[in-house]
């Protein structure tokens, strides 16, 4: 194969892929409205009623068995899933942010003074509609997906903390409000967090299925660092939006996203600071040195 049929070859691959991720109907005609799937306050209100009597139901039935159920492949599926979808998100957010971006410059490069600023901040009146919108809308039902995470948890009889239920119950009114409200900042924040998905469930893929060579502190780690990430994207977006002659779209809805992220930042530390001191009281009578663990 010569070099120019080579690079006609790739160019024929990556157009099928933008058209696949960005140009195809489905994703350029997305609207969020009240015909779509998931769209009603009534449909994240029952899933997550569902789910919280689902938990409190396999704890009352599950309380005389000591040891844990076993799922064979279930949770290594699961977990395979849940990367497969996060690196399609990731890509497809991308792509069709890059499309919109370059179909759209003659209107953003007016009022913004990046590319960057736009992904941040969507012009006041955006509707939830079109490419990048339909992959927020992947994401926003991949939420209910993940809540498979705590079955799997309370089948293997692992202790169940408020924070891992707090934090599945929180993201799906976060994201639903992405779309609810046009919030700025979700180009941002999904690019960001699928590719922590793809970190983290790697790492519960390869312990579900024998390879627990990773440090077992890896996945709070990176949610950690990807939580103050965001913090610090919230801030920036705010000082432009209270700065710039016209602000930024669904202010109100990152309000309660940055809300709800700055109490899982505080469950996440004081859990980790618990886990570490209790894991240095085992290893040594003298832990007690550290002052963070008193």
């Amino acid at each position: 194969m010569s070099n120019q049929e080579a690079w006609r070859w790739r160019g024929n691959i990556r157009g099928g892929v933008r058209y696949l991720l960005a140009e195809q109907p489905m994703v350029t005609h997305f609207r969020w409205d009240h015909h779509t799937w998931g769209s009603t306050w009534r449909f994240p209100l029952v899933a997550i009623a569902s789910y919280l009597l689902l938990i409190l139901l396999l704890k009352i039935v599950l309380i005389p068995r000591k040891r844990p159920l076993p799922l064979g492949p279930i949770p290594a599926i699961h977990y395979l899933c849940v990367v497969l979808a996060s690196v399609a998100i990731f890509f497809g957010c991308w792509e069709a942010t890059a499309v919109e971006l370059r179909e759209t410059r003659w209107i953003w490069s007016r009022k913004f003074k990046n590319a960057a600023e736009w992904a941040m901040c969507f012009p006041l009146g955006t509707r939830p509609s079109g490419r990048v919108f339909f992959w927020s809308y992947i994401f926003y039902l991949t939420k209910y997906h993940q809540l498979l995470d705590t079955v799997i948890w309370i089948l293997r009889k692992k202790p169940l903390t408020f924070l891992h239920v707090f934090h599945r119950v929180a993201v799906v009114f976060v994201c639903y409000a992405w779309l609810e409200f046009s919030q700025s900042l979700q180009i941002v924040t999904i690019l960001a967090t699928t590719l922590l998905y793809v970190v983290v469930y790697s790492y519960f893929l390869c312990r579900s299925i024998g390879w627990g060579w990773w440090s077992s502190f890896l996945p709070a780690n990176w949610q950690m660092v990807h939580l103050a990430f965001t913090l610090l994207t919230y801030v920036a977006l705010l000082a432009r939006h209270f700065t710039a002659k016209e602000g930024c779209n669904g202010i109100g809805a990152l309000l309660f996203d940055g809300l709800s992220n700055i109490t899982l930042l505080f469950l996440f530390l004081n859990l980790h600071i618990k886990e570490k001191c209790g894991n240095a009281k085992s290893l040594s009578r003298f832990s007690s040195s550290s002052s963070t663990c008193t």
